[in-house]
């Protein structure tokens, strides 16, 4: 079980990973090994932040699968179908930090 991060520190913490994401799409090709590093990074801070079992770890880890359209695909369809889907992970992490930075202001009203 993974102790959970407060608000402001998850906040932190996604807001570095969309960071990370949009350099390693300003150096493509995206190699996959470093790929799998950021996509474990961000299911660690997104279950510390939402808890393990969330919808919202897999909805944004998983988000448009993670396996290649369609077997033999060439090298660099499969690279930009990686790019493609870095890019809704991002869309869909600044949704998180959007919602968790609401939800910081509510709590301190």
């Amino acid at each position: 079980m993974l102790e959970p991060f407060d608000i402001k520190t998850g906040i932190d913490l996604l807001l570095k990973q969309i960071e990370h994401a949009k350099q390693l799409l300003n150096t493509r090709p995206i190699k996959s090994r470093v790929l799998g590093v950021w996509n474990s990074q961000t299911r660690e801070y997104l279950s510390r932040v939402y808890g393990e079992r969330s919808p919202n770890v897999d909805t944004i880890v998983e988000a448009s699968g993670g396996a290649p359209v369609w077997l033999f695909m060439p090298d660099d369809a499969g690279e930009r179908y990686e790019a493609s889907c870095l890019e809704n992970k991002i869309k869909l992490l600044e949704g998180c930090v959007v919602a968790l930075k609401r939800k910081d202001r509510e709590s301190q009203i």
